[in-house]
């Protein structure tokens, strides 16, 4: 390519990227050679054909963007300009790019952690996806965009993350997620539940699935799921806003915004702002209160981020709030379908986040260095009715939980297309969970009758590391691990009239777990590849406030074993499959005592034995299909005695069937303006709440359809979203009250939803 620097790299790659969408096709070239791109000219609404083979970055480049007008630019290591082409002349040789005159980057490479992406689990979140989902809470658009993923539906901000099934409780207690969440580089948390963030301005969803023990640490045991948001601009002033209003069959009207800035500060810094709030109206009736739709959810937040580029280094500050509040639960009697909740007594919660951090990043030589650190901190308030069978007096109880976390990584990768490749760092996590519980008798003076605190210190720091070799032309071996050093410290006690004396706090001492990882991918001349991997992830364990007491529960393991297929054979056509096993020993759950009171204990052993599939589909440059779908058989063996009671069962919350198809067709016109038009179908297979009286619950067994189209420009754009269009009525995964499992309670399907959207950019 004329336009490419002499010196550029001549690593080649392999390349399979789908006809369609010009900007999606970019994406998809940057991500498979894990690259970042910049843009200066329009990509949106404009097609592409398909690049498909063993390629340099320049060479895919020009296959998908010369017969558009464009060209890309190398500017440094791993940095690559789309601008529009100049014209058919000779042109003068670009001058040498300075690291302060980037433009906007709208195509971030994966995160980079050696071995091989495709054989670890990582899958990416098709972009229609997201921007069909555009605004909704991130686990319920993550579960509806994909079959391997699922939550709970406790409301946003108390929702928990399952990936491949792998599902510990629906309840929120004071247990470290199974799931562990990332904003860029930056750890969101490490507790439950999945703060929920807006999906606003976010440019890509990865979900790293099964064990990633030997990447990513403590809290991904069952899989990583990865936001990333739009990184700010040096290239323009640029505004985008976004508003809407929703109506729901039989409930109440909602309402939300949005409003997204960009900066720049000369020519090495800029800095991205964004706001947004959002109003999801009731559809709950509580006769009981005299209460019509008063399970409605707000939600507040902001993100600001600013790129600093420095001395060959690029810094990136971020802060992020969130704070939620629901003014009732979305429970009712699992028996009775009707969208009616007859409770004396409301249950409210909130949910809070709070996050600061920075990432730093720079090339040298072969080499590219990367540190993260983020300090964090998650609140969730709830209150639930605690009235006992017939109780003539009222009663609730509060809990308050709450998570403050620091957290910092440092990495150095090196050339990942040489003979032989590695990934090599170091980590450190800080933090506190506290729990407190107090129980209230609404007849009796004020001041709790019963309650306790429970207060957990963790420290974990940990040696990283992944080599890669190629001893022959398309064979890739990838072997590694982690190796954690792990302190927890527990406090508890009890308050209230009849408090027991606090026990002096239990350390644990230094704790030593080892995780290892191995990866092979052989890639045929025919242009599909077969893969296996083995993975293993440890959750420390620790103890639990049991009746004023402390009870040890301790670490749970899962050990994977998976191997797959992927076919490319036609450009636009990719098939992945893959059948896996997964061993999870000494399960941690949170679990409720006879008197409701969550505890945290090792409930026994499970394995789940599951097959994955997926598809994507380009019939033509403008029509795009996908689809998943996940089969799992999961058994749980209680071989100790617990409070469940049962012997052998299915895994709580995991359904054994799961998909999920997308739909979108691009490049329509209607009345002279672009139209776009896209239809997502998720089913949500049959499962049980859980385990033991109260909680055999059935839930799932149901379809959910959400149709969405979009009239106009990038400028100027009208949206409509229609969620369950059918009016479907069946029970999600959700919970009420773990002091009333004697009344069963179930999560009902939001009714109808439609939705009317504006949006305007500037």
């Amino acid at each position: 390519m004329a336009h490419a620097s002499a010196h550029a790299p001549a690593q080649q790659h392999d390349f399979n990227v789908r006809p369609g969408p010009l900007l999606q096709g970019a994406q998809a070239i940057a991500a498979q050679a894990g690259v970042d791109v910049v843009v200066q000219t329009p990509l949106r609404g404009r097609a592409a054909a398909g690049v498909n083979g063993r390629l340099t970055v320049d060479q895919a480049f020009e296959r998908l963007l010369r017969p558009t007008g464009a060209r890309a630019v190398r500017l440094a290591d791993g940095v690559y300009r789309i601008e529009a082409a100049p014209p058919a002349r000779p042109a003068p040789p670009p001058r040498p790019a300075a690291p302060t005159v980037l433009d906007e980057v709208v195509v971030t490479a994966p995160v980079r952690r050696g071995g091989l992406s495709q054989a670890t689990g990582r899958t990416l979140i098709a972009p229609t996806g997201l921007e069909r989902a555009e605004g909704v809470a991130s686990s319920e658009a993550v579960a509806d965009l994909s079959a391997t993923v699922d939550s709970t539906r406790q409301g946003p901000g108390r929702n928990k993350l399952f990936v491949r099934g792998l599902a510990d409780s629906a309840f929120n207690g004071p247990l470290q997620s199974t799931i562990g969440q990332y904003l860029g580089d930056l750890r969101l948390t490490y507790g439950s539940p999945d703060p929920d963030l807006a999906l606003i301005d976010i440019t890509s969803v990865e979900v790293f699935e099964g064990p990633q023990g030997g990447r990513f640490g403590a809290g991904s045991i069952g899989g990583v799921v990865r936001l990333q948001p739009v990184p700010p601009s040096f290239a323009e002033t640029s505004a985008r806003f976004l508003a809407g209003l929703s109506s729901t069959s039989g409930g109440a009207d909602g309402a939300d915004a949005a409003a997204i800035f960009n900066q720049p500060w000369g020519d090495d810094a800029a800095a991205r702002f964004v706001v947004y709030g959002r109003r999801d109206g009731g559809f709950l009736n509580n006769p009981a209160r005299g209460v019509e739709d008063g399970d409605s959810v707000d939600t507040l937040g902001f993100r600001g981020a600013i790129r600093l580029v420095r001395d060959g280094w690029t810094f990136d500050l971020m802060a992020v709030g969130q704070d939620i509040v629901a003014s009732d639960a979305q429970t009712i009697p699992a028996a009775d379908q009707r969208l009616s909740r007859d409770r004396l007594v409301a249950e409210p919660y909130r949910s809070t986040l709070a996050l600061a951090g920075v990432t730093a990043s720079r090339d040298v030589g072969a080499m590219r260095l990367t540190s993260a650190t983020s300090l964090s901190r998650q609140t969730l308030k709830e209150r639930f009715d605690a009235t006992e069978p017939g109780g003539a007096v009222a009663a609730l109880v509060d809990r308050d939980q709450s998570i403050w976390a620091l957290s910092s990584e440092f990495r150095v990768e090196s050339d990942h297309e040489a003979p032989w490749s590695w990934t090599g760092g170091a980590a450190l996590a800080l933090g506190e969970t506290r729990a407190e519980r107090r129980r209230f008798e609404l007849s009796q003076a004020p001041g709790p009758t019963y309650g306790s605190d429970l207060d957990r210190t963790f420290a974990e720091a940990a040696v990283f590391g992944e080599a890669v070799a190629r001893p022959v032309p398309g064979l890739r071996l990838a072997f590694g691990g982690r190796l954690a050093a792990v302190r927890l410290v527990y406090d508890i006690h009890t308050v209230g009239p009849n408090a027991v004396e606090a026990a002096s706090p239990r350390d644990d001492g230094v704790s030593l777990t080892a995780t290892p990882t191995v990866s092979a991918r052989w890639t045929t001349p025919f242009g599909w590849s077969a893969f296996v991997r083995f993975d293993q992830a440890v959750r420390p364990g620790g103890v639990s406030d049991s009746d004023g007491g402390v009870e040890t529960f301790a670490s749970d393991h899962v050990t994977l074993w998976e191997a797959g297929v992927q076919t490319s054979s036609s450009p636009n056509i990719q098939a992945q499959i893959s059948i896996g096993w997964q061993d999870w020993r000494d399960i941690q759950a949170d679990v409720a005592t006879q008197g409701g009171d969550l505890v945290t204990g090792n409930i026994g052993d499970g394995r789940i034995r599951f097959v994955s599939a997926r598809a994507a589909w380009t019939p033509t440059p403008t029509l795009q299909l996908s689809s998943g779908l996940f089969l799992n058989d999961s058994l749980v063996r209680i071989d100790r005695p617990t409070i469940i009671g049962v012997g052998r069962a299915p895994i709580p919350n995991v359904a054994p069937v799961g998909a999920q198809l997308a739909v979108d067709q691009h490049d329509l016109r209607l009345a002279g303006l672009p139209l776009t038009l896209g239809a997502n179908v998720r089913y949500v297979g049959k499962s049980r709440l859980g385990l033991g009286p109260g909680l055999d619950v059935p839930q799932g067994g149901y379809v959910r359809t959400e149709l969405t189209a979009r009239l106009g420009s990038t400028q100027r754009a009208f949206s409509l979203r229609v969620s369950n269009p059918f009016d479907v009525q069946a029970t999600r995964y959700g919970i009420g009250s773990p002091y009333r499992l004697f009344d069963p309670q179930a999560v009902p399907l939001r009714p109808l939803t439609v939705r009317l959207g504006f949006e305007a950019a500037f």
